[in-house]
């Protein structure tokens, strides 16, 4: 049976990155956007640790610019509207009905308004936590008709790509910039399977050798 490449690259990439970012779920240096389709609606969600959010909101609107969680929640849209883009098509799309879910895992979501039927490109931008050192977020891309892409935001490519669909895949027209070149993700995925072998190997001969202790005695 020969395996195909492609679908093995794609399933190492996103346990790779399903195991970083849920791991560190809380940690204010990593968040996550997704842009996908519910019930004929494209929606934008993105979710970050309360504490990112929190920083953010103090630093652009000082400290004790709000009182109540509501009033917390106000300030997160605010600074939403003004740090997160999204062109479709050379057309700018407007979010509708931005929600905030608080908690330790905080969530915004938020509908994406006249989005076209057929997309043939799409440009993202989420300075969302660009005053946050060194802060990562991961997007995925999923919706119906469409391949799905993950790509990480960051500040070496300005928290910004810029995507078209070529031949039913999405082509990164700012590839210079992209957080994973094939290479990169190769040996990323690599070091990773090699640490998690490591860690299973020594943690049994470990349990084998208190087995084995606990006999003699």
């Amino acid at each position: 049976m020969r395996i195909n490449d492609r679908a093995t690259m794609r399933f190492l990439f996103a346990l790779l990155l399903s195991t970083t970012f849920t791991a560190n779920a809380h940690s204010p240096d990593l968040s996550s956007v997704m842009i996908y389709e519910q019930n004929g609606k494209l929606l934008l969600l993105i979710k970050g640790s309360l504490t990112a959010f929190e920083g953010e909101v103090d630093y652009h609107f000082k400290k004790n610019a709000y009182k109540t969680p509501e009033e917390f929640v106000q300030l997160v849209i605010k600074h939403f509207g003004n740090n997160c883009l999204v062109i479709i098509n050379n057309d700018t799309i407007k979010f509708i009905n931005p929600q905030v879910q608080l908690g330790h895992e905080t969530t915004l979501f938020a509908e994406l308004k006249n989005v076209p039927q057929e997309i043939q490109s799409c440009y993202v931008k989420n300075t969302l936590f660009k005053d946050t050192p060194n802060h990562q977020s991961e997007l995925v891309i999923t919706a119906k008709g469409l391949p799905q892409k993950q790509y990480i935001l960051y500040n070496g490519n300005n928290y910004e790509v810029r995507l078209s669909v070529e031949n039913k895949i999405w082509v990164i027209d700012n590839a210079d910039s992209s957080f994973f070149t094939n290479s990169t993700f190769i040996l990323t995925a690599l070091l990773f399977l090699t640490v998690l072998v490591i860690t299973i190997v020594v943690k049994h001969r470990r349990t084998k050798f208190a087995t084995a202790t606990q006999l003699n005695i």
